[in-house]
This record gives structure tokens, C-alpha cells and sequence, in this order.
């Protein structure tokens, strides 16, 4: 991922998809019972489809935040979304049904320009008679409802009108040694020195300057202001944009191919946005979130493509910095970075007498990319103890002929109650 020579800036593609940790997906029914069905995709990098043989979904909850009771037949779940379904147990046929999950890898699955692929599916099962044969269930073209305008239980109206707006315009791009990244605005996150809640909580009046914070693509915003992010995806793939510490009011969800946000007024938001705190942004398209800035504290906002979190598609909202000035520290919080030679005081370089000093701040990111796993370097040549001469013997080395496999996809679903 992380070579010159990845021009077209290709992911790694899983190999597999693994539904509950292996275990599969077959819940016992009973008939005229309703089944709350809670769908986790906690994958690297694949959504999924999910669709019912003969049943209905009624989505309920999106991203832990109740709707107005939905009734879908398909619904596409995206890295870290998640998604409470209603789904009542019909009474005919006397047989089990199967219901698919298909592992998305499209770069964008409306764009009919690019040739569609579903080459990894799984067939769960609603039991009902345990001696009889499974269910299966085909699907000839993926339509899922559009999560966008789902309506929030108790018609919570949009927010008031946006007094921060931040732009997120992002595409790939190469850094200065050709490294394939992402960058925002220009230029790919980097990561700093300091952990910017602590340069949060020790850089004073300083704390509302996002000078003091580095690369990081800070937006720094005042307790109680209402914020916009609006994501300009200039690439033609549906990315995944989640954010920490909020629920998030949808606000504008383009379809593909639609460009960058016009800025047209009021009128052409959604104005019974759906909350969640993950929304797909489809491919050349953009999007709008809004939330109010009542949770100080220092939260990103990323792509949750884990790859593109390494390339640098992430930004960093620092909230109510006024009311992080002094926060108190946990020693132990300390002690752990300290262990790692981690500065916890100052701006992103650790300069404390003067946190405008963007002295040692780091700018690019590393050239080196170890990833998750790699293999270390030889140890050390050491010198045998039952050999007298005190020359040293030479260590013996291997290097792996081959990358890790790749992880499978993942898609976690449980039934949360026995019936409602």
C-alpha cells in the first residue's frame, strides 16, 4: 500500500469474510415471534450487503441512535456502522429460510462505469425446523435503502444554522519521498510528538490557536458551537467517514458523481436528519454533517478504511479547548508515555516555553512504514558461552518469503433478545 510503486493507490483486498468470528449466523425462529437483529461491520475495509429470504427488515437503530421504525429489504453496512433490525418471524411455507450477506469491495456499487464484483458471500440461516433442509437466498441486483434519510425517532428537527464550517476536501496524493497518501486540504495527517489533549491541556491561552497543534488538521471549535463538516470526496469510491465523540445529524448526502458541495442554502438540507456516527460518502460526491459542540475533548474524524487512516485521511476536532486548560492528567497516563519517551506537556513538538514555536513539529509523515506486523530485525550477534575465543560467531538471519495472509472481512450479528 505504502510503495512508490502503488500509483493507483490500491488496497490490500481481503480474501474472505468471517461472520461471528467464525461461528456462522443460524438463530432459531419461531414463528409470529419478532427478532431484534443487531449487524456490526467491524472489517478493515469491505461494507456488506444484508438481505432476508421473504422477511422484512425494520430498521430501528442506526449507529446506536433510535429511528422512526423503517421497513428495508436491503441495507448496505459500512465499516463501523452498525444497524438494529426488527425482523418477524413469518407464519407459512413450514421451512427454514437463509438470508445473504455479500462482501462489498466495489469502489462504488452505483456506479455502473465500474464493473461490479461479489465475490465473497455467506448464507446465515432463520431456523425454524432444525430437521429439515437449509434455506438459501439469491439476489440478482443490490438496491439498498438509502440510510441518509432515515428519520430520527421523535422528529428531532436539524440543528440550527452551522457558526463553525469546516471543509474537508480530500484526494489521494504522493508526499515528497512518492509515498502513496491521503491528503486533506493538501497535505496528509501526520502525527505529532505530543498527544494534542495534552498539548490541549498544558498550552493555555494558546490552547485555541490550532498553530500550537501541529499536522494533525485541527478544527478547533468553541463549547457550544454548532459545526459543519462538509466532506468534498474527490475520489470516485465510496469511503466511510466516522467521527469520535458524537452522534452526528446527516445533514446533505449527495449521490455519486454529484462534485464538491455547492454552499446552496438551507432549503436543500435534509431537515429530519437522521444521527449516526458513521456515513458513507459516495464516490466525486460530497456530504454534510452537523453537530453541537457540548463534549469538550480532542476527537478525530477519519475515513474508517483502515488503510486510508494510515495514508492520512483524518482530522482533529479539539472542543471547548477553554475548558481543557489544566485538565489534570492520570500519573499512570503519564508514566505509560513517559515509558516511551512521550512528551506530555507543550505544542505538538514539546516546545512549553513558547507553544507558537513550531520548532520540531513534524511535517511529513515517516518514510518507514512498518505496518501492523513485520518482521524485525536480526538479533544481534552475540558470542557463545561455551566458546572460549572471544570472537564473536555470526547470527544467523531469515526474512519471510512472503507477506502475512490477508485478514478476512468481518461482519459481527447477534441476536440481542429471544423475541419482543
Amino acid at each position: 500500500m505504502f510503495l512508490p510503486t502503488n500509483t493507483r493507490f490500491t488496497p490490500p483486498i481481503p480474501n474472505g469474510l468471517v461472520v461471528n468470528d467464525g461461528m456462522g449466523a443460524n438463530f432459531k425462529f419461531e414463528k409470529g415471534k419478532t427478532y431484534r437483529i443487531r449487524m456490526i461491520n467491524y472489517a478493515a475495509l469491505a461494507s456488506f450487503m444484508v438481505h432476508f429470504d421473504s422477511h422484512d427488515m425494520n430498521v430501528i437503530m442506526s449507529d446506536a441512535a433510535y429511528v422512526k421504525q423503517k421497513t428495508t429489504y436491503m441495507l448496505r453496512v459500512a465499516p463501523a456502522q452498525r444497524y438494529d433490525v426488527l425482523v418477524k418471524c413469518i407464519d407459512r411455507d413450514n421451512r427454514n429460510y437463509g438470508f445473504l450477506i455479500a462482501g462489498d469491495i466495489n469502489r462504488d456499487f452505483t456506479n455502473k462505469q465500474f464493473a461490479q464484483s461479489w465475490p465473497f458471500n455467506y448464507t446465515g440461516q432463520l431456523v425454524m425446523f432444525p430437521d429439515r433442509p437449509f434455506g438459501t437466498d439469491v439476489v440478482k441486483e443490490w438496491r439498498p435503502s438509502d440510510d441518509a434519510v432515515f428519520e430520527p425517532l421523535g422528529d428531532a428537527p436539524i440543528l440550527p444554522k452551522a457558526t463553525k464550517i469546516f471543509q474537508f476536501d480530500w484526494d489521494f496524493c504522493l508526499d515528497k519521498s512518492g509515498i502513496p497518501r491521503s491528503c486533506v486540504n493538501g497535505s496528509p495527517y501526520v502525527d505529532q510528538k505530543v498527544p494534542t489533549l495534552y498539548t490541549a491541556a498544558t498550552t493555555g491561552e494558546n490552547n485555541t490557536n490550532p498553530l500550537v497543534y501541529g499536522a494533525i488538521h485541527p478544527f478547533v471549535v468553541n463549547y457550544g458551537d454548532v459545526v459543519d463538516i462538509v466532506v468534498n470526496n474527490r475520489d470516485p469510491a465510496i469511503h466511510p467517514f466516522h467521527l469520535h465523540g458524537h452522534q452526528f445529524q446527516v445533514v446533505r448526502r449527495a449521490a455519486s458523481g454529484a462534485g464538491d458541495w455547492p454552499g446552496v442554502d438551507r432549503a436543500r438540507l435534509n431537515q429530519k436528519p437522521p444521527r449516526r456516527d458513521t456515513v458513507s460518502v459516495m464516490g466525486s460526491s460530497h456530504a454534510v454533517i452537523r453537530f453541537e459542540a457540548t463534549n469538550p475533548g480532542v476527537y478525530l474524524f477519519h475515513c474508517h478504511i483502515e488503510w486510508h487512516v494510515e495514508m492520512g485521511l483524518t482530522a482533529t476536532i479539539i472542543e471547548a479547548p477553554e475548558r481543557l486548560r489544566n485538565l489534570a492528567i492520570p500519573e499512570d497516563h503519564k508514566a505509560a508515555c513517559l515509558a516511551q519517551g512521550i512528551p506530555t506537556a507543550g505544542n505538538a513538538a514539546g516546545n512549553i516555553e513558547n507553544p507558537l514555536d513550531q520548532t520540531g513539529m513534524f511535517l511529513e509523515p515517516p518514510s518507514t512504514y512498518h505496518g501492523a506486523t513485520f518482521n524485525p530485525p536480526a538479533a544481534p550477534a552475540v558470542a557463545s558461552p561455551a566458546v572460549a575465543s572471544p570472537a564473536p560467531i555470526a547470527a544467523s538471519s531469515a526474512s519471510a518469503a512472503a507477506s502475512p495472509a490477508l485478514a478476512a472481512a468481518r461482519l459481527r450479528s447477534r441476536v440481542v433478545g429471544n423475541h419482543l
